[in-house]
């Protein structure tokens, strides 16, 4: 059985953990404003109590998502009159979550959180709060622990939710669902019970309905332990932590777009299959798609990987990841002879007209071409290189295929596909930054010279 402080209650007892959990992990200052994130729920409701009682200064935020008809109208009224209750502002936004969820193509739960969280930073910025809170417990940890644990995860997936992320903290977690319950039934503190938390709809219903009853039935003191293990596992996590962002200096550099891990460095590392997914967590790798990255160190160069955001290339000696782009840019621009500058993704061409002189210096940059504009048909089309593109190289006689030149070049596979060309009349006249063709080059004949730039964004 606990111990009891003699002549404290629970509800104080509560309180005075509250503080000294704040205290003990400086979740904020003594003179920071906190705005809660209220739901009415029996969780941030009892939150909202407890910073009152502890004479903190807070705002309530709520947001209505408009998923439970008039009920969600009721709980923005209930935290409303709370806030007028506890003499603090009130703020609140109303939203069209399943709108917002079918035009951003996501769940409705990640439709709510994006919103929720967007509204919450706002508002904080826009009246002055320090720090955000929300109403996350220790019940809450453990079920996302074990929904971690489920899905496939790391060190961090072990270590549940984290008490800090940036300016949000979670000044709950180290409280029951029980003792929240207990101190909402001490204090009679009004809140309001979502129905789809009844449900077994979403996993974390049926792990909390289901799961980890059985787990309390083998283990009584289940939440004590848990609790303890949570805590060792984010004691491991920030140890981890320390060393990846050691190994990200060896490993890793800075490209373009994106980065790139050298292949002999990691695979000299001790754990490289652990490393390279903390290299790709960000990224959204999944622990399998690492592994089999890593298993393809070995083979021919230029196998993907695909996250839901990246992508992951195995070149010769380096793998290279950068985010996946849209196709919203035009595959073909059109380059007239009044064009002087044309942006696309990732660069920027600039464009002149000169007329040929008998001393003209030529650039020393291949990032600068001189065609002869004399055999140049406009409009002029600027794409990226294609498959099947071959040209006649400066110098030669015979035709290239651009993948053989852009080899011969020492181009990275992954940079292979961000080459822009420039076209006239279906003839390539430059590979930008590599090389003019024969076909267009500037004679004695030249009238007119076409210089063309690329400048990296």
């Amino acid at each position: 059985m606990a111990s009891h402080t003699p002549g404290m209650n629970e509800d104080h007892k509560l309180l005075h953990r509250f503080g000294a959990f704040v205290a003990s992990y400086q979740l904020f200052e003594e003179h920071d404003r906190i705005l809660l994130a209220v739901s009415g729920g029996i969780d941030s409701m009892v939150m909202a109590r407890l910073f009152s009682l502890s004479g903190k200064s807070f705002g309530l935020a709520h947001c209505n998502f408009s998923l439970r008809g008039n009920d969600s109208d009721l709980d923005e009224q209930l935290v409303k009159r709370s806030a007028m209750m506890l003499g603090v502002p009130f703020y609140s936004a109303t939203f069209d979550t399943r709108e917002f969820a079918q035009q951003n193509k996501i769940s409705i739960q990640e439709a709510a959180r994006e919103l929720r969280y967007e509204f919450l930073q706002e508002t904080a910025i826009e009246y002055g709060y320090d720090r955000i809170a929300t109403a996350h417990h220790l019940d809450d940890s453990i079920e996302t622990m074990l929904i971690n644990l489920i899905r496939g995860t790391g060190v961090r997936g072990l270590a549940g939710i984290p008490l800090k992320n940036e300016n949000i903290i979670r000044p709950l977690l180290f409280a029951t669902r029980q003792e929240i319950e207990a101190f909402a039934l001490e204090h009679q503190i009004d809140f309001r019970t979502d129905a789809s938390n009844l449900q077994d709809k979403y996993l974390r219903n049926r792990i909390r309905h289901h799961i980890i009853p059985i787990l309390k039935e083998l283990n009584p003191a289940m939440n004590q332990s848990m609790h303890a293990f949570i805590g060792r596992m984010q004691q491991a996590a920030e140890l981890l932590e320390l060393e990846v962002e050691k190994q990200k200096t060896e490993c890793i550099s800075p490209e373009r777009e994106g980065f790139a891990i050298e292949i002999a460095k990691l695979q000299a590392l001790p754990q490289p299959e652990l490393m390279l997914y903390e290299f790709l967590r960000d990224c959204h790798f999944s622990g399998t798609v690492c592994r089999e990255l890593l298993e393809s160190l070995e083979a021919q160069s230029g196998k993907r990987f695909y996250s839901e955001t990246h992508m992951a290339i195995k070149d010769r000696q380096k793998i290279f990841v950068k985010p996946l782009r849209g196709s919203e840019e035009p595959m073909v621009y059109s380059v007239y002879e009044s064009t002087k500058q044309t942006e696309v993704s990732g660069a920027v061409f600039f464009f002149e007209t000169l007329p040929a002189e008998k001393d003209m210096p030529f650039p020393a940059s291949e990032e600068t071409a001189m065609l002869n504009y004399d055999l140049l048909e406009f409009p002029l089309e600027l794409r990226k290189a294609r498959a099947g593109d071959s040209m006649v190289p400066l110098g030669m006689k015979g035709r290239k295929k651009l993948s053989d030149l852009l080899t011969d070049q020492k181009i990275p596979r992954h940079l292979k596909e961000e080459v822009w060309v420039v076209v006239s009349g279906g003839e390539i006249a430059w590979v930008a930054g590599i090389r003019i063709s024969e076909m267009f080059r500037i004679t004695h004949e030249t009238t007119k010279v076409f210089r063309a730039k690329i400048g990296r964004l």
